[in-house]
């Protein structure tokens, strides 16, 4: 009887590590599973993912763009009339280029704006100087002067600069020839100087002389005087009487207004002619509000089909 409990004791310790091996094993396998599926996953995200997710947020470089905004993000409104100054130019230069472009602007010749960019950020370069034109909406939408907008683009090479134009539909006096030298003029005069700030103000100012030659101001009729007399103030006694009443009507009114703008701040009210849900408006011409810096940008035609 003790011999055979002993055996079947044997046999359950037996298959007790019998068991106990198969479990490792099975562990270690799922383990080795797991690591290799981790490793394999890490390597796809190595291998691919950068290149997918750059594919997918790269934006397209400025002239490989399409409607309807060309690949550009810019505001719409900027500070100045040159953009992307900042790392190739002084705020003076630029603020001396405003002075400038805001005269041709204000006489209807031309509505321009530059743009600055690194060859790394550029592909087709004509199409880039007309893309912008488009996108910043520059051009008079009416008028005699419909769609008088202009682009300069000054693209910036390791040891030179590359300028390109595009031209609104409404400026067909400003041809290649004149363009095209003040395009080569701009870029040699950097190889001279070596500064952007000389070249882009150059090319402006060039800009201004060759526009203005080819394009008058545009002066706004103005109302003439009218051909009937002015009515004299009557002379009869009765007449004063009237005029009499009617400034005392009018001194009457007014202090009664005074009356209502000291009672409404009195209450802690805020006295607002337009009421209380009245919308903050813009300037319909392009300027600022008092005591804001003014804003530049295109008035909304922006139609252009040719560059260089």
């Amino acid at each position: 009887m003790q011999a055979r409990i002993q055996e079947e004791t044997f046999k359950m310790t037996v298959a007790l590590i019998y068991l106990n091996t198969i479990t490792r094993k099975g562990i270690t396998l799922i383990i080795v599973g797991a690591t290799m599926v981790m490793v394999l996953i890490f390597s796809l995200s190595v291998n691919f993912t950068p290149a997918s997710a750059g594919a997918i947020l790269a934006a397209p470089l400025c002239g490989n763009g399409s409607t309807p905004d060309y690949g550009f993000n810019f505001d719409l409104q900027q500070a100045h009339w040159t953009v992307g100054w900042q790392d190739y130019v002084s705020e003076i230069t630029v603020t001396e280029v405003d002075t400038i472009l805001d005269k041709l602007n204000a006489d209807s010749i031309a509505q321009t704006m530059i743009l600055i960019l690194s060859q790394e950020q550029v592909g087709n370069r004509v199409n880039c100087a007309v893309h912008f034109l488009r996108y910043m909406g520059l051009g008079l939408p009416t008028g005699e002067r419909k769609d008088n907008g202009f682009v300069f683009l000054m693209v910036v090479e390791p040891t030179g600069i590359d300028v390109h134009y595009g031209v609104g539909l409404g400026l067909p006096a400003l041809t290649a020839p004149e363009l095209t030298s003040l395009n080569r003029a701009t870029e040699d005069d950097y190889q001279s100087t070596h500064s952007m700030d000389q070249a882009l103000l150059a090319l402006v100012q060039g800009f201004d002389t060759v526009s203005r030659n080819k394009y008058a101001p545009l002066v706004f009729p103005t109302m003439s005087p009218g051909t009937n007399n002015p009515p004299s103030l009557p002379s009869e006694p009765l007449g004063l009487l009237n005029i009499c009443g009617l400034l005392c009507i009018g001194i009457f009114f007014l202090l009664f207004l005074l009356w209502g703008f000291r009672q409404a701040t009195r209450g802690g009210m805020t006295f607002n002619p337009s009421g209380s849900n009245s919308r903050r408006m813009g300037n319909p011409f392009g300027g600022s509000r008092s005591g804001s810096p003014p804003m530049r940008g295109g008035s909304g035609s922006g139609r252009s089909n040719r560059g260089n």
